[in-house]
């Protein structure tokens, strides 16, 4: 897909009056975390980034990360009015606050999402390791863990297992049916670990369904 048409696509919808609804990015997706690319001459952007930055301007120093209040990065969302430039801790609470803190296999070490760790790397040079460390809130190793060492100890480019539209089904109709998540994880061939994560990040509590949000493209 060109980033003239997808470019175009973001300014028709730059004003979108629905703050209630997430717009759903109907081109290319990340397929490791599910968010919104457009293609570019110096390779591939994403896009959330590039409508935050035509309604809220370019990303400030001390927040370069593009965050979503609705929690719905990973299934696409581009709703300008979900969109603001904010820090890693602004990042890592709204994660915490729609139950998508921690995804990675990795645990600690992988703290960061891909985009995040690309911002970190390029800000390099003009911030220092200690500022970086400063700005993101974490040590100043972990932020060499992150320019120097992940590749070359084989932590980058994990192969996760996305859940297909019919386990999310299955998972939804165990919930409705008053089973915990064990029970569903045992149904499904699953850990529980991986159904309560999932389930909480679509809103749902086991034996107590919730109907799914209201997304819109």
């Amino acid at each position: 897909m060109s980033d003239s048409k997808t470019r175009d696509w973001l300014e028709a919808h730059r004003d979108y009056p629905h703050e209630d609804w997430c717009l759903i990015w109907p081109f290319a997706r990340d397929r490791r975390e599910g968010r919104a690319l457009m293609g570019a001459r110096d390779g591939e952007k994403l896009a959330h980034r590039v409508m935050c930055e035509m309604v809220n301007g370019p990303a400030p120093p001390n927040k370069p990360q593009g965050t979503h209040s609705c929690g719905n990065g990973h299934e696409g969302c581009v709703n300008p009015n979900h969109l603001l430039w904010g820090s890693n801790s602004d990042n890592q609470k709204q994660r915490y606050a729609h139950g998508r803190h921690n995804p990675h296999a990795y645990g600690n070490k992988s703290q960061f999402t891909e985009e995040q760790i690309e911002t970190i790397r390029s800000q390099y040079g003009e911030f220092t390791q200690e500022k970086l460390a400063e700005m993101y809130g974490v040590s100043i190793p972990t932020i060499q863990y992150y320019l120097k060492y992940r590749e070359t100890r084989g932590h980058a480019g994990l192969k996760i297992k996305h859940w297909r539209p019919d386990e999310i089904e299955a998972l939804r109709a165990g919930v409705a049916e008053g089973l915990n998540f064990t029970q569903i994880a045992k149904r499904l061939g699953k850990k529980p670990h991986s159904v309560s994560s999932k389930a909480y990040r679509l809103g749902l509590a086991s034996g107590q369904p919730v109907p799914s949000p209201r997304i819109f493209q």
